[in-house]
């Protein structure tokens, strides 16, 4: 064959104004050129805005949502199956997307469906129910208000399916709150940039798939000898094998401790003591919560998730949850909940993470929301006359507070009080209305980046996700730029393969920090074009060249695709999402850091160059390796005209927005 094309889903296209639902085949140049998953997604969203104003209200019937899965997902690949979720976000106001694990779109996929692209706004709420080549719009009203767990069991009912899987928004999402979270099979989130408020303005509770069909493939044989392949791989992976697939994310959390990469007391300092730290690692949670390994959804031979029951006398609070079950926390928990907040009991982080789920919460805005509260009362700059006000009851914002963290939660979801309202629309937003009430400046105790999206771990210690932070098309991000890791990991043989230099695996230094941004967004952007785990095909380019991914997509889906192709692709999908942004405004000024991160010195780590005195030094570095303009950071026409995107560059031409 000479496009990839076999075994390819359709595009399920639902209008919730019109109630029309249509399907169409995937143009076999746009598969051969974007490959699937965030590269299609990418792509169908420009699209939609060629014939929209770009610049509309991202809570207006007019925005999009798209999910997609990859060619390589719900297959038996092993490497997992991630779903992308992209718009126009209503947190930033510019590219949104997350991506998700779990189930659902493995069998959206066995329905015959690679991605879903919803428009438009029902008069009532809905959910859509997809059961094979069976697709309908079904009233949702008496969902409506129900916290997810609550509204997946109903939706199974009444479907009649217990095995059917469901993307669903919590009451958080139904109050246009604009970080809302996007809840997959109940507890995968697709948390960043406020998927689930798009789903709640569009009244739509949830979309529900089942599907019986599974999945073709062009060359079984040769995918086959694929699967054997990367599991040799793997199992020649000491990090995969004997760390990553035992702990999953949790992991990396006394990694991040001991480096100085953990954010604690909302950043004032770089790491926890570690008497605290040792409360919140994956070893505690193995010896006291555990129950087994999980795999998050199927085709992933890792099970890097897994299962606890609290039984009540682990932690000072776990009475308080005495027989809850769930899923194991993930890392961004113990940052969030744990680092940030201080609150080093982990049955308490078991279920503020389960609370942030049920509620369609992000948890990266609420627990950066409740860490700048927190230092605003260290600081005496608010206090009970506040919070009391803002609350309706009083509750000390002390560090550890589980209560203060548990009303954060709350409020953000319900909106039925003063300080749910203030953090609406996120963090950044609320340090500037917190500013305006106090009449004092906050901003400097807030920690954000682009699009004032809190970010994930203290920047000033590792500079090269610091400017993925500061970069990343859906803002202050780590996940876009994933593979920014040399450094932490000491890997000069990797930066001699791709620079002939050693230096971006120096740790903490800037140099080539920019250049290896770059390379990795492309590489990040691939690997989740083909609906794979990018946390499987990991930094090591050469253990896992781009190669051994071409085969296995060539014998899943026919033709033949170098590495170098698939490379490409994610380069060309880096390019339209910077393209969309360029279209709405954005600008270098827009890739930016919060104070803290940039001018103010790590107190508990030795003396480092601040990262402001080096940090747009290496965004001119990142935009070089880009192929973009170091003045305005807009994409230049040969770049566009090298990928193959000269439709592109027209339109940015037109709109003033390509660097000359």
């Amino acid at each position: 064959m000479s496009e990839q094309t076999y075994g390819r889903g359709q595009i399920l296209r639902i209008d919730l104004t019109s109630q029309s639902i249509a399907k169409e085949k995937i143009p076999g140049d746009v598969a051969k050129r974007f490959v699937g998953g965030q590269g299609i997604n990418s792509w169908l969203l420009w699209e939609h805005f060629l014939g929209i104003d770009p610049r509309i209200d991202p809570t207006s019937p007019n925005n999009v949502v798209i999910g997609g899965m990859g060619p390589l997902g719900a297959t038996g690949y092993g490497a997992g199956s991630k779903m992308r979720w992209t718009f126009k976000s209503p947190l930033t106001k510019f590219f949104g997307d997350s991506s998700s694990g779990g189930a659902f779109g493995t069998n959206l996929r066995w329905a015959g469906y690679d991605h879903i692209v919803i428009t438009g706004r029902a008069p009532r709420p809905v959910y859509l129910w997809i059961n094979d080549d069976k697709v309908e719009i079904r009233d949702g009203r008496r969902l409506w208000g129900k916290k997810v767990e609550e509204a997946d069991q109903a939706i199974k009912e009444e479907t009649g399916f217990a095995d059917a899987e469901t993307a669903c928004i919590g009451v958080a999402g139904e109050n246009l709150v604009t970080s809302a979270s996007l809840q997959v099979c109940r507890h995968r989130s697709a948390g960043r940039t406020g998927a689930g408020c798009v789903f709640g303005s569009k009244n739509l509770k949830a979309v529900a798939a089942r599907g019986t069909k599974g999945i073709p493939i062009y060359d079984p044989p040769g995918f086959l000898k694929s699967i054997e392949r990367i599991r040799d791989v793997l199992n020649k992976d000491e990090a995969w094998r004997d760390m990553w697939k035992v702990t999953g994310t949790m992991g990396v959390f006394g990694y991040y401790s001991r480096f100085g990469l953990l954010p604690f007391r909302n950043n004032q300092f770089s790491s926890m003591p570690q008497e605290k730290a040792a409360l919140l690692r994956f070893r505690w949670f193995a010896e006291n919560l555990a129950v087994g390994p999980l795999a998050c959804g199927p085709g992933c031979i890792s099970g890097c998730s897994g299962t606890y029951k609290i039984k009540g006398d682990e932690s000072p609070l776990a009475s308080k949850f005495a027989g809850e079950t769930g899923q194991r926390i993930e890392l961004l928990v113990q940052i969030g909940w744990g680092g940030m907040c201080d609150i080093a009991d982990m049955p308490a982080l078991a279920h503020l993470f389960k609370m942030s789920n049920d509620f369609g919460v992000d948890i990266m805005e609420a627990s950066f929301g409740c860490s700048f509260l927190m230092e605003l009362w260290q600081r005496k700059i608010i206090g009970e006359t506040d919070i009391s006000r803002w609350l309706g009851e009083p509750v000390s914002f002390e560090w550890g507070s589980y209560e203060a963290a548990a009303k954060v939660i709350e409020s953000i979801a319900m909106q039925h009080n003063a300080l749910g309202r203030i953090f609406k629309d996120g963090l950044y937003e609320a340090a500037t209305r917190i500013g305006e009430i106090k009449g004092v400046n906050v901003m400097q105790y807030a920690l954000y980046g682009k699009g004032g999206m809190p970010g994930v771990t203290d920047a000033r210690t590792n500079p090269s996700w610091a400017i993925a932070m500061a970069v990343s098309s859906r803002g202050a991000d780590h996940l876009k730029g994933a593979f920014a890791t040399l450094e932490r990991f000491n890997r000069p043989d990797i930066s001699l393969k791709h620079y002939g230099r050693p230096e971006a695996a120096e740790f903490g230094t800037p140099t080539l920090k920019g250049m290896d941004c770059a390379r990795s967004e492309n590489r990040c952007s691939f690997v989740n074009c083909l609906g794979v785990c990018q946390f499987l095909p990991t930094t090591d380019t050469i253990l896992y060249p781009a190669s051994l991914l071409a085969e296995a997509l060539s014998a899943s889906c026919g033709g033949v695709l170098a590495g170098e192709d698939i490379e490409v692709a994610g380069e060309r999908t880096v390019n339209l999402e910077k393209a969309f942004n360029s279209r709405l405004g954005l600008r270098r000024e827009d890739d930016r850091l919060s104070e803290r991160w940039l001018n103010e010195p790590q107190v508990d780590r030795p003396a480092n160059q601040l990262l402001g005195s080096y940090f747009e030094r290496v965004k001119d570095e990142y935009y070089e390796a880009h192929g973009w303009d170091k003045a305005t950071s807009l994409p230049t026409r040969g770049k566009l005209e090298e990928l193959g995107l000269h439709s592109v560059a027209e339109v940015l031409t037109r709109d003033g927005a390509i660097a000359r």
